[in-house]
């Protein structure tokens, strides 16, 4: 089970149950945002999932995420039934009223997002394909948003979630740059992007 939450530092946040975390990593660092990881043992949702929904509703409560991105099921664990446990009015919410979200438990939640293909019996939540932006326009977006501060190496990227002995969030801790993220390789496959260590396999793919 991997929970993600993303703060933006203009500010904000956002959290996330495994979806594209590699595309995620580069959206953070595009946009502004803090990147949080809170990855219990997959087990744990089987054993235990009264403990991964508080490992989860701890961290909204630190972060203040203002938007959840969940995986649809794996390992034989449905996490959206586990997020609706820690959110009940995902059950009672519909985006196509168009209104916008809101809990009381967790006030700066504004987007719970799945990475499922289907919004069936899923309403109260956004489907990651309908989340996705048009790229090259994102100044655009936020031009009016009070998001005045360029972007650059000292922008905070990776945030610390500080865990207990049973993987529950106490506090959170270092906030790493975008230059201290590289630098560091605390994301591997983000770095070796970076670099241009990959390779290039040629072959005929489809063309729009």
């Amino acid at each position: 089970m991997r929970y993600y939450d993303v703060s933006l530092i203009h500010p904000i946040p956002l959290i996330i149950f495994q979806p594209s975390q590699h595309i995620l990593q580069f959206a953070c660092s595009k946009a502004g945002f803090i990147l949080y990881h809170l990855d219990p043992n997959p087990q744990l949702a089987k054993s235990n999932p009264e403990a991964a929904k508080s490992a989860l509703g701890k961290a909204l409560e630190l972060t203040k995420a203002n938007v959840l991105f969940t995986q649809e099921a794996g390992d034989d664990v449905n996490y959206v039934d586990l997020t609706t446990g820690v959110i009940p009015e995902i059950r009672i919410f519909d985006f196509a009223g168009a209104m916008p979200f809101f809990s009381p438990r967790y006030p700066h939640l504004r987007f719970p997002v799945h990475t499922g293909f289907s919004i069936v019996d899923k309403e109260g939540m956004i489907a990651y394909k309908h989340f996705l932006l048009p790229s090259n326009n994102l100044d655009s977006l936020l031009r009016d948003t009070g998001v005045n501060k360029a972007l650059d190496g000292k922008t905070p990227l990776l945030g610390e979630l500080v865990l207990d002995s049973n993987g529950i969030p106490v506090k959170t801790g270092k906030v790493l740059t975008n230059e201290e993220v590289w630098k560091a390789n605390a994301w591997p496959e983000f770095t070796s992007v970076l670099n241009r260590e990959y390779k290039e396999i040629p072959g005929v793919g489809v063309v729009l």
